[in-house]
């Protein structure tokens, strides 16, 4: 991606604007190393920064600073819908603490999988899942493809879901909230008052 002279501008000026609560001395040296960045230099500091920003998406989706369709979650694992699915009801399931390899995901976060991967067989009547780790964005996750008809893996062609589709496969596949059992409240039975019979003074013959 080659730079116009327009975007090199923005991107120094944007520079310029984080470097103005630095003291006179600071800001004059760093506003010269600004001037002095080459095109190249700017692209290749442009692509680091998109870069690092695509590595923690699913850091930010854990955080809940990117929007998700969430279906279940536990102490160590968040589950949600992919947005670009392989089939319906593709779920991914995210460790809350980054995993770098496989042998790093708990394994609360693989019972979440297989919990899914049940509610997706009997609520959107899969034939089966395919339940696959994938290194994505610098991190492990846990893929819960349904399988309707034909075989799937990761390599197989994905669709764009909107979030409304989204949400009302979540609404089909989220657990049950239980309605909790109204409490049986015992009638006491009445007081009997008991009254103290007066005494009578004795009669004397």
């Amino acid at each position: 991606m080659t730079l116009t002279k327009e975007q090199i501008q923005n991107l120094k000026e944007q520079l310029s604007g984080q470097i103005q609560h630095l003291p006179p001395e600071q800001k004059k040296q760093a506003q010269e190393q600004i001037d002095s960045l080459s095109p190249e230099a700017l692209e290749l500091m442009l692509k680091q920064q998109m870069q690092q920003k695509t590595q923690e998406v699913f850091r930010s989706i854990i955080n809940k600073k990117i929007p998700s369709i969430v279906i279940d979650e536990n102490k160590f694992a968040l589950a949600v819908l992919d947005i670009n699915p392989i089939s319906q009801g593709h779920a991914i399931i995210i460790p809350k603490v980054q995993a770098k390899t496989s042998t790093e995901i708990p394994n609360q976060a693989l019972s979440l999988a297989k919990k899914i991967s049940k509610r997706i067989i009997n609520k959107l009547k899969a034939k089966s899942t395919e339940i696959q780790t994938e290194f994505k964005f610098n991190e492990i996750i846990i893929n819960v493809i349904p399988i309707y008809e034909q075989k799937l893996s990761l390599s197989s062609p994905r669709s764009k879901a909107s979030m409304e589709e989204l949400e009302k496969i979540a609404q089909k596949i989220r657990p049950q909230k239980r309605k909790p059992k109204q409490k049986e409240i015992k009638k006491e039975p009445p007081k009997i008052e008991s009254k103290e019979i007066p005494k009578l003074p004795r009669k004397i013959p």
